[in-house]
């Protein structure tokens, strides 16, 4: 990969990290459950997951060789978790009129599962890979940890625990995605 296209990929990642990052705080700051998503929040959500749609790849790429079959099995899947993220918010911008909190969809459901095991595989081949910094790597295993907590038991537990363990997962993978997206850009 040329520097230049280096350094954009790196810029965006960066960017898609912090999206993210604020998007899920703003959306933790009220409980998930039945939550119709503002055109602001909508937006915000949208930018970051069509900006690590289009960064994660130079990612993958960076390590891709002392990742292995481990790395492009994450990747692919955390692909697929961030065309889940594009569509949730995308709903709300094509159908301003649709005011209504999305319901269960198994789909949904796969594309979360797809994002919860892509997180957990990049967070283990960045740490085996040595590409990156192994922070990095634990960072992204504690917001998959988090991601995990925050959609499998927090549902089970008042409102406010979900809430809470939302935006710290968010605060970690953003942390982690910047991370790398500095690292990316000074080589």
């Amino acid at each position: 990969m040329s520097d230049p296209a280096s350094r954009v990929f790196s810029i965006l990642l960066v960017v898609g990290a912090a999206l993210l990052t604020a998007s899920i705080v703003f959306l933790s700051t009220r409980p998930v459950m039945g939550q119709v998503l503002s055109p602001g929040l909508s937006t915000l959500l949208f930018l970051a997951s069509i900006a690590l749609l289009i960064s994660l790849p130079s990612m993958y790429a960076r390590q891709s060789t002392a990742s292995g079959t481990l790395g492009l099995v994450g990747f692919v899947l955390l692909q697929a978790g961030m065309v889940f993220l594009a569509a949730y918010a995308a709903v709300p911008l094509l159908f301003p009129s649709l005011n209504a909190a999305p319901g269960e969809s198994p789909l949904a459901f796969i594309l979360g599962i797809a994002l919860f095991v892509g997180l957990l595989l990049t967070g283990i081949a960045v740490m085996q890979a040595g590409v990156f910094p192994k922070g990095a790597g634990i960072l992204i295993l504690v917001a998959t940890a988090g991601f995990f907590f925050s959609f499998f038991i927090a549902e089970f537990l008042p409102a406010i625990t979900g809430q809470i363990s939302s935006g710290l997962f968010s605060v970690a993978l953003g942390a982690a995605f910047a991370w790398i997206g500095v690292f990316l850009w000074a080589r």
